[in-house]
């Protein structure tokens, strides 16, 4: 059924790195879980140009550096290969899979994602799902995700047929009744006797419903009526250390799993070490675009030093070097371009070491390069299994230059004509073969 309404918790405003966010990257976070095509699963397929019809006041680089920003926090995840996008938390956090047919199809849409970039973060989302209430569905679904099934998997239909052991209810569960006259202040939800056959009562849920919740939209999904069950975190920060251990108090980190009662098997692969420390890298990553931009930046409009933020966050992710990032931006501060050429500039900035080099150099590039493409294809339409067809059949180093390819030849012409090989190990360092080797064999 088509989605006719979004839910969201009002505790969203009481959260830091929410509230860290640009006013429009807030703005546009709202806007994508209020898409009438948001699939069960969470996954959009990105449209800038429509949803900057929104925004007539923004242009489409505006909503492109947005994404970034919601992007670099975690709080989406966006493909440009593949032109998708994922709001990440959607099924935990709207609570999508208390319900048996909703998760049902949240896991068959799951399967039409073309990016593995967005499979691998729904399969991290399926695992932390509360297998007493799921079954192992979302769990054999996020195997078969990662392994590049396309269709729903038998595997995954019959895992689908198991119940968990722990069914909730109205009445097993405290709710908080949303009325016309509510105060303005949250009141105490009055929790109903409890219902529990399976004599494992389920932890006392937050006072603090999670600021991500949003509701899935369509009329499945009963109005009036929100389930506190989620637990208040906090987006790309490690959780602070507990000063005192108890079990009614949860880990406060956003990619944590937030439910307290987790069995022995989903917590061996929930890695929830690995997640605090990639949230610490994302911090760390937004914290160095803010020094890069206000470093190497001249004053600018806030919104143009946003879009700044969103692109250098995208240029960190990919591993550029900070120097690089910093060299684009001065060009940028001395050309009259958009802020999504800043890519362009940063690799017009790491392309100088060879577009500074002398013409002999610069030839010696290009003829190295021609050879070795010209000896691989022959290798491989003789399937040559000779060191030096071995060698230019294998993967490369990242980026090799014309001396790096020389030494990868030359040690593979020593080992033909059985000569001792070069005693360096890393043709990538060893600079000092500068003979045309290259030129010889081809």
């Amino acid at each position: 059924m088509a989605r006719d309404h979004a839910r969201f918790y009002l505790s969203m405003w009481d959260d830091d790195d929410f509230i860290g966010l640009s006013a429009l990257a807030k703005l546009v976070y709202v806007q994508l879980c209020m898409q009438r095509k948001l699939e069960y699963s969470g996954e959009l397929t990105v449209s800038v140009k429509r949803w900057s019809k929104a925004h007539p006041d923004q242009d489409a680089d505006s909503i492109r550096a947005a994404l970034a920003e919601l992007d670099a926090a975690r709080f989406v995840v966006v493909d440009q290969d593949t032109d998708e996008l994922l709001i990440r938390s959607f099924i935990r956090n709207d609570q999508l899979y208390k319900q048996p047919n909703v998760l049902r199809a949240a896991l068959r849409s799951a399967f039409e994602i073309s990016s593995p970039l967005l499979r691998r973060a729904l399969a991290a989302e399926l695992r932390r799902l509360p297998v007493e209430i799921t079954g192992p569905a979302p769990a054999v679904a996020a195997v078969e995700l990662e392994a590049g099934a396309r269709e729903l998997p038998a595997s995954v239909k019959a895992a689908m047929s198991v119940r968990g052991s722990t069914r909730t209810s109205p009445a097993a569960a405290p709710v908080l009744q949303v009325r016309d006259d509510a105060p303005a202040e949250p009141f105490e939800p009055v929790p109903a006797p409890a219902v529990n056959p399976s004599g494992n009562p389920s932890p006392n849920p937050s006072a603090n419903p999670s600021p991500r919740g949003r509701g899935e939209g369509s009329r499945e999904m009963e109005l009036g009526v929100v389930p506190l069950t989620l637990v208040k975190t906090q987006v790309g920060v490690p959780a602070p250390a507990p000063t005192h251990t108890s079990a009614d108090t949860p880990a406060r980190t956003r990619e944590a799993a937030p439910l307290a009662k987790v069995s022995a098997e989903v917590s061996a692969v929930a890695g929830v070490d690995g997640e605090l420390e990639a949230s610490s890298v994302r911090q760390l990553r937004r914290r160095e675009a803010e020094r890069l931009v206000s470093t190497h930046c001249p004053r600018q409009p806030r919104q143009v030093l946003d879009r700044l933020r969103g692109e250098v966050i995208s240029l960190l992710r990919d591993d550029v070097e900070p120097a690089a990032i910093a060299a684009g931006l001065r060009l940028w501060a001395t050309k009259q371009l958009s802020t999504s050429m800043l890519a362009e500039l940063v690799g017009e900035a790491m392309r100088t070491r060879f577009t500074a080099a002398s013409p002999e150099a610069r030839r010696r590039e290009q003829v190295a390069a021609a050879n070795w493409e010209a000896i691989r294809a022959d290798a491989i339409a003789d399937n040559d299994t000779s060191p030096i067809g071995l060698a230019v059949r294998e993967e490369l180093p990242g980026h090799a230059d014309a001396a790096t390819l020389d030494a990868i030849l030359e040690r593979a012409l020593h080992q033909a004509v059985g000569l001792d090989v070069p005693a360096a190990e890393n043709p990538a360092k060893d600079r000092a073969h500068d003979g045309a080797v290259t030129g010889a064999a081809a």
